[in-house]
């Protein structure tokens, strides 16, 4: 009541407002409205009077119009139109506002009553109790007799257990208002239901449908109920977060893909769905989701190539970043799509095709357009030419064409930028293009290269001391970092590696004696150069070993019969050939090599574990304390000062020690900057 009298004085309000501002008509206005007037009066009476005098004047006429037009006759000089246009237009604006204030006053009354009749909260609860009181509550006795009636295989039972399903799956993801049949109170028996459906379904619909369900009979019957279970399902593997009911879930919907194929719909929702769980979650789920979308290749081969375009663009999305965390999933996803890829050369060669050319045609924008090297040097892309070197690596006839064109783009991003802050790509797409020439027997020219790398390690740097990085997790590293003793030893390993392996690779070809010589001159040139005695001593075992393996191969060489252009007998001879001096100690290098990492990766391991117990303690301690401190406020003064104490001896130890150190990363900045450079 007081809301509706306070919107009457409203309304009476805005009617004085309107009748105010009408504007006031002038003298000289009202004047000639009179004037007018008067003048319609006067032709009006005019026409009156010669209508009168027109009976005695033309008797004719006057009864012509009798007969025909009446009304013209009746004439009585007071018509509707004897009003002025000004007073029609200003009657007309009246009674337009009229209207509008009508129309005001009718909505304004629609939205008071649209306000009275809005339910509030507790409506709202009550209407929700409604919709569940109408479903019925799932209780242990409804699971009891489903189950036993499911071990006679019964349908009708495994209707209403699929509508329960239905339920716990609305349930789990949060909807309240449902108009299903059943309703679960208590979660516990949302478990309890998709246990007993998971447990039962396949081996029911197998025994009634048979390998083919579609041709069977009882198809028609058990379509929709089929179709409603296959679309909670499919929801289910979304909300799930624990990895073993996961993987348990995904393994029934690989037992229920028989069913999928029936509707196409429901079969992209299940291959969407698995892919997303393939290239975010834990290492087992992402294993039995590619089983599952492996499955559906082997099934219908029609899915094959949709499949790897969806996988390929999940990999890429996922391959963004790169850390030691990280690194395995990568290298895991990776791997399922080379398995993928070897399934059809046909598809993969017009995938690849597709791909490398996207490779390439943004290299190619890069270097004409001259931007920034970011588009190219970052890790989606080098991920992406991990993939398709690993693909090609070990591939069929019909693959060979893409093999020179995906080594044309790693040698353009080898060559887009030599700034030694880049040297960590420069090494990993030197790995990559060494394992793709072993495998296919290819020799790719990346003496050069490395050569240039090593052209950075002649002098020591002397810059302060720090922790060495992961170089294999690294594509770039900053300025102040470049000058640092760590970065050039962490360069200087992977180099070597390199380069054992290049010659390692030659070592096994019947020119090595021609190739060897350019390596040997270079080398020791470089030597010469350098004035770090440990690099130094290294690079003189290469070339001992380079000329040992030269000699003992002009020896073998010398007794050869058939000429250089007899291909099939020179690989035929190379593939006779022992093991060389330099494969050995490469393969002994790396051994050794790869055991000194593991020992370091678990000394820092323990050394974390310490630091994170020492933490705890400290935790304790405090927590122990302060309980000592509510219970007698007096030790409150002694437990300050031996806080105070130990703070004051960390801080001169650290002062100390760090002094140097603190002074250069003041003066540097940030030493290190492990910058991931992303699409």
């Amino acid at each position: 009541a007081p809301e509706k009298q306070t919107k009457t004085k409203g309304k009476k309000k805005k009617e004085k407002i309107k009748s105010d501002d009408v504007p006031e008509i002038s003298e000289e206005a009202d004047e000639e409205l009179d004037k007018k007037a008067e003048r319609a009066v006067t032709t009006g009476k005019d026409v009156v009077m010669g209508i009168s005098n027109l009976q005695e004047k033309d008797s004719d006429f006057f009864k012509f119009l009798q007969e025909n037009d009446p009304e013209l006759l009746n004439f009585s000089g007071e018509s509707e139109d004897d009003d002025d246009e000004d007073s029609e237009g200003i009657e007309e604006e009246e009674e337009g506002e009229e209207e509008e204030e009508e129309v005001e006053e009718e909505n304004e009354e629609e939205e008071i009553e649209a306000e009275e009749e809005l339910p509030t909260e507790k409506e709202e609860e009550a209407d929700i109790k409604e919709k569940v009181s109408h479903s019925t509550a799932v209780t242990k006795q409804h699971l009891v007799q489903w189950e036993s009636a499911l071990k006679r295989n019964s349908l009708p039972s495994w209707r209403e257990l699929v509508k329960a399903f239905q339920a716990a799956v609305a349930t789990a993801k949060g909807e309240e208002e449902t108009d299903l049949k059943y309703c679960i109170v208590d979660p516990d028996m949302v478990n309890k239901v998709i246990l007993l459906s998971l447990g039962n379904t396949s081996q029911l619909l197998h025994h009634h449908l048979g390998d083919s369900p579609t041709a069977s009979p009882k198809w028609g019957k058990l379509k929709m109920s089929l179709k409603s279970y296959l679309t909670s399902l499919t929801e289910l593997l979304g909300l799930l977060t624990s990895d073993d009911v996961l993987c348990a879930v995904m393994r029934h919907c690989k037992a229920m893909l028989s069913y999928y194929a029936a509707f196409s719909r429901l079969l992209k929702k299940y291959i969407k769905q698995h892919i997303m769980v393939w290239g975010s979650k834990a290492e087992l789920s992402r294993v039995v989701a590619f089983t599952c979308l492996q499955a559906v290749v082997k099934k219908m081969p029609v899915f094959l190539e949709e499949l790897l375009k969806k996988m390929y663009t999940e990999y890429t999305k996922c391959s963004k970043m790169m850390s030691p965390k990280s690194r395995d999933n990568i290298v895991l996803m990776r791997n399922c799509l080379v398995e993928l890829f070897k399934i059809n050369p046909s598809i993969t060669y017009t995938t690849g095709f597709l791909y490398i050319r996207q490779l390439a045609v943004t290299l190619r924008s890069v270097i004409v357009n001259k931007k920034e090297t970011e588009t190219v040097y970052n890790w989606q892309y080098v991920n992406c030419l991990h993939v398709w070197v690993s693909v090609l690596a070990d591939c069929d006839a019909c693959l060979q064409p893409l093999i020179f064109p995906l080594i044309q783009v790693m040698m353009g991003t080898l060559k887009l930028h030599s700034s030694p802050c880049f040297h960590p790509l420069h090494l990993h797409v030197i790995r990559m293009l060494l394992h793709l020439g072993a495998s296919t027997n290819k020799h790719i020219p990346l003496l050069h290269p490395l050569l240039e790398i090593l052209e950075f390690c002649t002098a020591p740097h002397k810059a302060p001391a720090t922790k060495p990085i992961d170089l294999t997790c690294v594509l770039r590293v900053t300025k102040g970092y470049k000058k640092t003793k760590a970065f050039q030893e962490g360069v200087f390993e992977l180099t070597y590696e390199l380069l054992l392996n290049y010659t390692s690779q030659l070592s096994l070809s019947i020119s090595f004696p021609e190739v060897a010589f350019p390596i040997t001159v270079w080398l020791k040139k470089w030597n010469k150069r350098c004035t770090i005695p440990k690099y130094t001593g290294q690079i003189k075992q290469i070339l001992e070993k380079v000329d040992t393996v030269s000699r003992e191969m002009t020896d073998r060489r010398s007794s050869v019969t058939f000429s250089p252009k007899d291909l099939e007998k020179v690989t035929q001879w190379e593939s006779e050939l022992p093991e060389s001096a330099l494969t050995k100690y490469f393969n002994t290098w790396l051994r050794i090599h790869r055991k000194v990492l593991a020992d370091k990766s678990a000394a820092e391991e323990k050394e974390e574990n310490k630091e994170a117990l020492k933490e705890e303690n400290d935790k304790e301690k405090e927590e122990e304390e302060e309980k000592e401190q509510e219970a007698h406020p007096r030790k409150k003064k002694k437990l300050k000062k031996k806080k105070k104490s130990s703070e004051k001896t960390e801080e001169t130890a650290k002062s100390t020690d760090n002094s140097v150190v603190e002074a250069e990363v003041i003066d540097n900045g940030d030493l290190v900057e492990d910058i991931v450079l992303s699409d």
